[in-house]
């Protein structure tokens, strides 16, 4: 589309927006009392949310449908080796404020040429949609929406404590969508981007090469726990049920297990201008490490000051944290291993209620003298008060938590923690649990297919991180890495014979 008549479509919208305007002015005018100012208010976005996606649409229309764009783009994506000619096909593309407009692009077919598959006619095809758009894929443009629209929808999706919650709140700011259709952008855009981790984290434990706002220099904390979902596992055998024709399904309890890494400063308070980075996975404890392995190398961990590990007791923890960090090449004296304060001392509390022949007084006297042990770092003082409690029947379960003790005593130096200005608690990575996991994704009824557990994951650790349109700009750029505007080869042919 011609400039001049890009131009002339914008004006139109423009002027079509200022008849509205002037059109209504004396009706908002009379808006003297809250609701009708309220519904004023609301009017006068709706209408300009309409031009805006007026715009918006010739822009489009104009961009996509450019000869020399579509040239470009094309060019570009066959260079990538991974797709063949095709034909133009029209696509519906809805954008943000909810129109949709209908752009005629070419499509390109991938290229499975050479590969091994079955013969023809033999099986059930396999998933279809694994061609592409290279002019929409080149502004960001999948799953029928724009990339403005479908980081919205996962913000706001991912942000709320349901579905349904969210399609609302994005109606009543004038984006109108299906349950269906939303939750159909926030899987897609979620497991792209697990999809795309996955990859990174493969490149980034090959090369490591430090990305911007390494940590070198820092005083940095590495804090890691669990939290719990619910999965939904559909059966496999057994009756349908006939009003919905499905099995039912298992809801096993699974433990997603979540990071946080963040500066402090020389007094141990948390750097404001520097974000944590949090991040998790519902895999086992070494898909957790080696995820944290891969952000840490990016980070250039191993020129950080000072590198605190904080946890609770768990042992899966403990078993890989050195190791980890050795690895990355951080020296062993600038690391320092802690465990949490208030996990140590619940553990006290359970090894007081364990006499059933103590009174209150007696146990709380107790509870009190043995914390004033661990506040201080004698750790042995605290051993020595469990073995004293270890006779009779109950000496099988006190020494049960004796060895937590003895085991996580050079973990448990709080006097030391207390002047060398380190947390002496994992309060940032339990409050990264609770909004992560607990405020949305674990509740009453709420049951999730693994894929989409892990997707909305790693959506809502970057949303509580204030990192989320990083890793949608990341996660579009990575998804059409073949295309570079600053690469500009016009004048080459297309390669018909591909």
């Amino acid at each position: 589309m011609p400039d001049s008549v890009l131009n002339a479509r914008i004006a139109e919208a423009i002027d079509r927006f200022q008849e509205a305007v002037k059109n209504r002015l004396s009706t908002w005018e009379s808006a003297q009392d809250p609701v009708r100012f309220r519904r004023m208010e609301m009017e006068v976005a709706a209408t300009a949310r309409a031009v805006a996606d007026e715009i918006c649409g010739a822009v489009l229309q104009s961009t996509a449908q450019s000869p020399a764009f579509q040239k470009e783009t094309l060019m570009a994506a066959r260079r990538s080796g991974r797709y063949r000619g095709g034909d133009r096909r029209p696509v519906e593309v809805t954008l943000l404020g909810g129109r949709k407009v209908v752009v005629r692009v070419p499509y390109l077919k991938p290229d499975r040429r050479g590969c091994v598959g079955r013969p023809r006619g033999v099986g059930r095809r396999g998933q279809g949609g694994a061609g592409l758009y290279p002019a929409l894929a080149a502004l960001g443009i999948w799953f029928g929406v724009t990339p403005a629209l479908a980081a919205e929808v996962s913000s706001q999706v991912a942000d709320s404590d349901s579905l349904r919650t969210g399609v609302e709140a994005l109606a009543r700011r004038g984006t109108q969508l299906g349950l269906k259709q939303a939750h159909r952008i926030v899987n897609d855009c979620s497991q792209r981007c697990v999809q795309q981790r996955q990859e990174w984290m493969q490149e980034a434990l090959a090369s490591g090469a430090p990305v911007a706002g390494s940590l070198a220099g820092e005083r940095v904390v590495i804090a890691t726990d669990g939290g719990r979902l619910r999965q939904r596992c559909p059966k496999k055998r057994g009756r349908t049920r006939k009003e919905t024709g499905r099995r039912g399904y298992h809801a096993p309890w699974r433990e997603p297990k979540l990071f946080v890494i963040y500066t402090i400063d020389e007094q141990g308070r948390p750097q404001k201008m520097r974000r944590p980075v949090y991040d998790g996975t519902l895999g086992d404890c070494n898909a957790m490490f080696a995820l944290l392995s891969s952000y840490l190398k990016a980070l250039d961990i191993a020129k950080a000051r000072q590198v605190i590990f904080v946890g609770d007791g768990a042992k899966w923890i403990w078993e890989r944290a050195a190791s980890l960090l050795s690895t990355l090449g951080v020296p062993a004296e600038r690391v320092t291993e802690g465990i949490d304060f208030y996990h140590a001392a619940e553990v006290l509390h359970e090894i007081a209620s364990i006499p059933a022949d103590w009174s209150t007084f007696h146990r709380e006297k107790w509870i009190k003298r043995a914390r004033r042990h661990l506040a201080s770092g004698h750790i042995t003082a605290v051993v020595a008060m469990i073995d004293q409690l270890a006779v009779g029947r109950r000496a099988k379960e006190v020494k049960s938590h004796r060895d937590y003790f003895e085991r996580n005593a050079h973990r448990m130096q709080y006097s030391q923690f207390k002047k060398a200005k380190i947390p002496r608690g994992s309060g940032a990575i339990e409050s990264t649990v609770r909004r992560v996991v607990n405020m949305r994704m674990k509740g009453n009824g709420t049951f999730w297919l693994e894929e989409n557990a892990e997707g909305m994951l790693m959506l809502r650790s970057y949303l509580k991180a204030g990192r989320l349109d990083d890793l949608m700009d990341w996660s579009f750029f990575r998804a059409a890495s073949w295309w570079n505007p600053q690469h500009n080869d016009a004048a080459e042919e297309l390669d018909e014979a591909a």
